[in-house]
């Protein structure tokens, strides 16, 4: 080994030990970052304290594609949840689905909580979508114009349960 190598091994070495206590790799800060950006992207949040209503019940909205795998993971249990409040004429709720062919065309977009296939969106859906998800992500979850998320929070685990107790947890809160 040649004496400027070693040189740099001992002043790495001194630099190394004078901030052992300061210093973070690069790569141990990208994995804390994208972490951070998991939780940020998996959390509902605050957004208003006025709450949308129609009939004066809450509108509880989820957003879609049918070719979305986090959206195909969590859209049957957020229709359950939904449905069992629907039904007890508590809220009201959407389940806005994109849906593209093979082809990766868009043939239309339905709200699979009603029987008849919509073809459109309503504006004032499209408009309520884009304030709540800028970047066009989904899932997206809006509940009451107040609450909203991308993305699940437990899929990782592979959590339904939790996903549910969340959303009847934030229906809930609505309610009260």
């Amino acid at each position: 080994m040649s004496k400027l190598k070693k040189m740099e091994k001992r002043i790495i070495f001194k630099e190394s030990k004078a901030n052992k206590f300061f210093f973070i790799s690069p790569k141990i800060l990208i994995i804390i970052g994208l972490l951070l950006l998991i939780i940020f992207l998996s959390m509902f949040y605050f957004s208003s304290p006025q709450i949308c209503k129609e009939n004066e019940k809450p509108i509880i909205r989820m957003y879609s594609t049918n070719t979305c795998p986090h959206c195909i993971w969590i859209g049957p249990t957020f229709e359950s949840v939904v449905k069992d409040y629907i039904d007890k004429n508590k809220i009201v709720a959407h389940h806005w689905e994109w849906i593209i062919n093979n082809q990766g065309e868009l043939v239309g977009v339905d709200d699979t909580l009603t029987p008849e296939f919509e073809g459109l969106m309503p504006k004032e859906e499209e408009e309520i979508f884009k304030k709540f998800s800028p970047s066009s992500s989904v899932p997206a979850f809006v509940f009451g114009c107040r609450d909203f998320r991308i993305g699940n929070k437990f899929e990782s685990e592979n959590d339904i349960e939790s996903e549910k107790k969340e959303f009847i947890r934030l229906i809930e809160d609505l309610l009260n």
